[in-house]
């Protein structure tokens, strides 16, 4: 049987990244390493590198 990957397959893995936290509006978000300094533009500034799930399930 052909199991199709999904989007939310795909952004519900376990991944290497980033929790990073805006200290101004108290956001806290998590995204992989292509996307830190993007963040960082906006005020935001890494609390801790871990293992992350972009989404929830």
């Amino acid at each position: 049987m052909n199991e199709k990957i999904t989007v939310f397959d795909e952004l519900s893995k376990e991944r290497e990244g980033f929790i990073m936290r805006n200290s101004t509006s108290g956001i806290e978000i998590k995204c992989t390493e292509k996307f830190v300094k993007h963040w960082e533009k906006r005020g935001f500034s890494i609390v801790k590198k871990d293992l992350i799930h972009l989404l929830e399930e």
